[in-house]
């Protein structure tokens, strides 16, 4: 291959960037206007962002700690979960929006941010149409779908945005040596690691082979090899490196100082919980079915997709075909470790790779995967001839071949619309949506004891590991005064009540008070110890100490009335991370001086990976591009196919986007029952086996759907209940379903969720699918066995009785275990009725053989007994 050489650049901007950030407007319009979507981790990131705007009215530009979370007690939140997209909300907030609105902002931007970069990123190696129908497939990603309607993790949202911009700077560093490409990936991966750490882990495992294998293969055909690749390799690591020096204002203290909190330990449920979320290979590219807006919690989809698995496969033959093969084997593996991380047997992969068993939801690597989804399925437009491809490079108004013209420009708008069509069961969503206006620290701390998240977290990881106990709800009073003063650390109340008048406290602002004491003694405040508090005793410094019970910070007050003033000033790690930020900051500000004089387009595209040979058009066609690149040069850029702007195309794209993002929205949602289903609360639309069946006097099992009545010995057997309440749902229940023997002596599977609130708040006008996943024993016997049901009481534990006095209800479908072993040998073949045939037995000692012998019998059907 020849060395790469530069390109003129583009003298008109090409309308496929304007079009990129309008694709995703059909699925933004609907999340707004209507509250804030119900998702799984939405109200964390709303309270987040108010907190963010909090701490930014105060002059605490990048908080670590948040004085209010924890009921009071601190917690250090954003010196380890990264605040990116909560501190981009608070500026938001800081304009004039609520957290909620703020929220929705943040969301539409990652997705805007996304589809652009995906654009990019696919302009290396595709036409823009190519590149558009790409940025479309990423946008509408059913893993992307999910998140904004279900999963709702902010931070992952726009952290997966930015994985196509940094391998977007990544390829051009590696082609160019471009200093561009150095602010490019470096800015990128600083906005990965500062939003998200787990999609920052994820997308470590491709960058880190692709910093090496990009500029090695890029480098190919060039006079001096070692050189040039040295010099690309320099370049793409050294915009890592300043990516790394951006962000270590978060990540050098996050990492020093994890040995602080609890998050160190081992989590014992944290491989379990990681195998219950594996996928089935048969929900892997499974078309998503439109929503059924009774479901109060619907079962999302969480798959590749048909359509974008299927534009996947085509385009990778296509890549195939036109003898790209370099480029469908990088896409290919990259797209099938993220696809077969979502399977069982990857299990051992996740363990092998230290903490990567910390991510608990395999299906985050589909939001990277998303992107190789995306390139992969804009490939196939490659399908089309390369005398009809050649067109797209030609003037728009060009009489040559109108008709073909036409053709081509209507091949990749048939194919977005396809992509479109099938996203549209997901664009809907469920439109569950709450309301979360006029939040203050109050509400916050409301929110935990309801929940039961510490925090603002899930597993309250992040809390400090000084103190024996954990404080609970009912530990703290007066929560209203933090309405007002959010930031306010005050002393222990307990121990103001239970020593008072020895010991007396007023307070003189947010963080200092007065402590009257009749004798020497420790006194604990109300916030929990950390390195980087500070306290002085009337002006002078004194120590800072956690006491045992509660790790809760404690100063030594002498006899007398005193002023003790708390302050979080921060650790050494802390103010070295923001130093070696500031200092990157100011290497990217020369960066950005050097890059100016560079003469690159926006929408890069080099012989090295162009999926088009250099001279694609004819003599006669080339020698016409000559003259008309002569007259304007705005019509052409260098000799490759697909370097010209695609204005005609992306301009039709805007147009179409917009008028159905207006139509989907003023007609079609609120005045059709198109891409969604309403069903009956008794009868749901996909329950095909009816029940109904009450469990006491709080669920009825409506029915159910099964996957498949039969498995195997450490296979699989999924099952979908659908349950409605009775009465309204106060307090939590738990499902436990197992795969029992036909004598219900012997369990061969069991599902049993973690999870145990999902029902509460729940009333009878709807239903709520459950979705249960049994993994059969690998001793599991080649037999035939049942399905049994029992709804245990989340707080007790004690199963719930049916009408008859029973505690379980056995389903009617006899469930069939298909053996995995040798077949028994024939030895016996003793009939019985022409029904059943005892072929052979064994007998086996048990324990003492001198007391206890077991016999097995095996038997075969030969004709229904009935």
């Amino acid at each position: 291959m020849r060395p790469i050489r530069p390109r003129l650049a583009l003298a008109r901007f090409d309308l496929g960037w304007i079009a990129a950030v309008v694709l995703p407007l059909i699925g933004i319009l609907p999340t707004l206007g209507h509250g804030m979507i119900d998702s799984a981790d939405g109200p964390y990131h709303v309270h987040r962002i108010y907190t963010l705007s909090v701490m930014l009215a105060e002059g605490n530009f990048w908080p670590r700690w948040v004085p209010y979370y924890h009921l009071g007690f601190g917690y250090p939140i954003f010196n380890f979960y990264p605040p990116g997209v909560s501190h981009l909300g608070g500026i938001f907030v800081l304009t004039g929006l609520t957290p909620a609105a703020a929220f929705a902002a943040v969301a539409a931007l990652a997705w805007i941010v996304g589809s652009v970069g995906t654009y990019a990123l696919a302009r290396n190696f595709l036409p823009g149409p190519g590149a558009l129908l790409a940025a479309l497939l990423w946008a509408y990603a059913p893993s992307r779908l999910y998140e904004v309607w279900h999963q709702g993790g902010l931070a992952q949202m726009m952290s997966a945005a930015l994985i196509p911009w940094l391998l977007h700077g990544m390829v051009i560093t590696a082609y160019r040596a471009s200093w561009r490409g150095v602010l490019i990936s470096g800015f990128a991966l600083a906005g990965i690691v500062c939003t998200h750490l787990p999609m920052t882990y994820i997308t470590a495992l491709y960058a880190a082979p692709a910093a090496i294998l990009l500029p090695a293969w890029a480098a190919r055909g060039s006079d001096n090899y070692r050189r040039t690749f040295a010099r690309r390799l320099a370049f793409t690591v050294g915009g890592l490196a300043l990516g790394a020096g951006l962000s270590a204002i978060f990540w050098l203290p996050m990492a020093l100082e994890l040995n602080y909190i609890r998050a160190a330990q081992e989590n014992t449920e944290t491989v379990a919980y990681l195998s219950s979320r594996f996928l089935q290979p048969g929900d892997l590219f499974i078309q998503p079915r439109p929503y059924d807006l009774t479901n109060a919690r619907p079962d999302p989809a969480l798959t590749v997709g048909l359509i974008p698995g299927l534009f996947g496969l085509a385009g990778l033959v296509a890549l195939l075909v036109r003898r790209k093969f370099a480029l469908a084997l990088g896409l290919a593996a990259a797209l099938g470790f993220a696809v077969f991380m979502q399977l069982e047997e990857s299990l051992d992969v996740w363990l092998a790779i230290p903490y990567f068993r910390q991510l608990r939801f395999p299906e985050r690597l589909l939001r990277a995967g998303s992107v190789w989804l995306a390139l992969s399925g804009g490939s196939v437009v490659l399908i089309l001839p390369k005398r009809w491809r050649a067109d797209w490079a030609l003037p728009e108004r060009s009489k040559r071949a109108p008709l073909r013209q036409h053709l081509i420009t209507a091949f990749p708008a048939m194919l977005m619309i396809v992509v479109v069509i099938a996203a549209l069961p997901q664009v809907y969503g469920p439109g569950f949506f709450i309301q979360m206006d006029g939040l203050d620290a109050q509400d916050e701390i409301e929110f935990e004891q309801e929940n039961h998240v510490w925090g603002t977290t899930s597993y309250d990881e992040y809390d400090p590991r000084w103190g024996n106990s954990i404080p609970l709800p009912g530990t703290i009073t007066d929560i209203e005064k933090y309405a007002d003063d959010p930031l306010r650390v005050a002393p222990y109340w307990l121990d103001v009540i239970q020593n008072f008048p020895d010991l007396n406290a007023i307070q003189l602002d947010t963080a200092t008070h007065r402590i009257i004491t009749t004798g020497d003694r420790a006194v604990r405040f109300h916030q929990y110890y950390y390195p980087g508090w500070t306290a002085t005793l009337d002006g002078d410094p004194v120590d800072v100490y956690p006491e045992d019970v509660m790790g809760l910070i404690t100063v030594d007050v002498p006899a007398g009335e005193h002023t003790v003033t708390l302050r979080y000033t921060g650790t050494t790690a802390q103010r070295a991370g923001t130093l070696i930020t500031l200092l990157s900051l100011c290497l990217a500000g020369a960066v950005v001086v050097v890059a100016r004089k560079e003469t690159m387009s926006l929408a890069p595209h080099f012989s090295g990976v162009s999926p088009y040979p250099p001279s694609p058009l004819s003599p006669q066609a080339e020698k016409g591009g000559a003259r008309r690149a002569k007259k304007s040069p705005l019509r052409l850029r260098g000799g490759d196919l697909g370097e010209g702007p695609t204005n005609r195309p992306a301009l039709l794209v805007i147009a179409a986007v917009i008028a159905f993002a207006l139509i989907n929205e003023l007609i079609i949602t609120p005045h059709t029952g198109w891409f969604r289903v309403k069903s009956p609360p008794d009868d749901p639309a996909y329950m095909e086996i009816a029940v109904h069946q009450p469990f006491g006097d709080r669920l009825e099992l409506l029915g159910y759907t099964l996957g498949n009545d039969y498995t195997k010995p450490d296979g699989a057997l999924t099952i979908t209940l659908y349950w409605r309440p009775l009465r309204e749902i106060t307090a939590p229940l738990r499902p436990r379903v197992h795969l029992v023997n036909l004598g219900l002596s012997e369990a061969w599977a069991v599902s049993e969720p973690f999870f145990t609130h999902g029902a509460v708040g729940s009333t009878p006008d709807r239903f709520f699918s459950d979705r249960h996943t049994l993994e059969v024993y690998d001793w599991a016997p080649p037999y035939m066995g049942r399905i049994m049901v029992q709804l245990l009481d989340g707080i007790t534990g004690e199963p719930l009785r049916l009408p008859d006095g029973s505690d379980h209800l056995l389903l009617d479908p006899v469930i069939r275990v298909k053996g995995s072993g040798t077949p028994a040998t024939n030895r016996l073949d003793t009939d019985l009725g022409g029904m059943v045939t005892l072929r052979c037995a064994s007998i086996q000692p048990e324990g003492d053989p001198n007391e206890q012998w077991g016999i097995d019998l095996y038997w075969r059907v030969t004709r229904a007994p009935g």
